[in-house]
Order: C-alpha cells, then structure tokens, then sequence
C-alpha cells in the first residue's frame, strides 16, 4: 500500500510539472519577437527629415509588414505600390532592428499590445536624418 500511495504522489507530481511547464506565454510575458510576428496592416507613417515638414502617408488595406517566425527572421512590408523583403532582429532592451531595400533601420518600439504597434525608425547613415514613425494595427 505504501508503495502504491508513493508511485500515486510521483505521478501526480509528473503530471502537475508538465501542465505548469507547458504553459504558453501570453501578455507581458511573451518576448517581443513573439508579440510582433505575423501580419499587421500599416495605418499610417510619418516621416521626418531633418530640415523638412514631417510627411504623413495614411495606410490602404493592401499596406501591410509581416513578421515571420522562420530560420532567417524575414520580414515582408507592403506599403503603396512598393514591396520589400528584409530581415528584423529583435534587441535584448526590446528595441527592433530593420534591413529593408540596403538600408538599417533603428527602431524604438513605442507601443505593443495584441492589436497595436508602434515604432519609431531611425535610418541609419541617413544624411539629411530620416525618421520615421509606423502605426500598425490587426
């Protein structure tokens, strides 16, 4: 009997592990790669270069970036009539770093939620300074 209510407690413990060990991440908990991966679609940017009035585009529904998940970290915008496939890196300070079309940008998120995303880019080498803010939405 004693053996039985032993084997009972380990198994019940085995099973208790893996139902906590297995949790998914959700909220604040997830990393910042998790919680910008997939699609969200472009609302509007503003950009900025230096000496010059901030421009605003305002986003169509065919606007779009996507954050894939794969082995090289792509990452596809759509934005007009131009379509750009780059790379993103996320920072351990959960800042984010773009290669698109040759250039790096330099982002400071400025706001993640589930359905909101915000970012400020700073083109690197830019000359005049390019910055630029995204609004993007699911």
């Amino acid at each position: 009997m004693k053996k039985q209510l032993t084997f009972a407690a380990m198994l019940l413990f085995f099973m208790a592990g893996i139902a906590t060990g297995c949790k998914k991440e959700t909220g604040a908990e997830r990393s910042l790669k998790k919680k910008i991966e997939g699609k969200w679609q472009v609302s509007k940017v503003e950009t900025t270069i230096e000496g010059t009035a901030m421009t605003t585009y305002t986003g169509i529904p065919a606007d779009f970036f996507e954050f894939r998940n794969d082995d090289n970290d792509q990452v596809e915008v759509s934005i007009g009539a131009q379509r750009t496939l780059g790379t993103y890196a996320t920072l351990a300070n959960d800042d984010l770093n773009l290669s698109l079309s040759g250039k790096i940008l330099k982002s400071v998120v400025n706001t993640i939620t589930d359905n909101k995303f915000e970012f400020t880019s700073t083109v690197e080498g830019s000359s005049p300074k390019e910055v630029r803010k995204y609004y993007l939405s699911r």
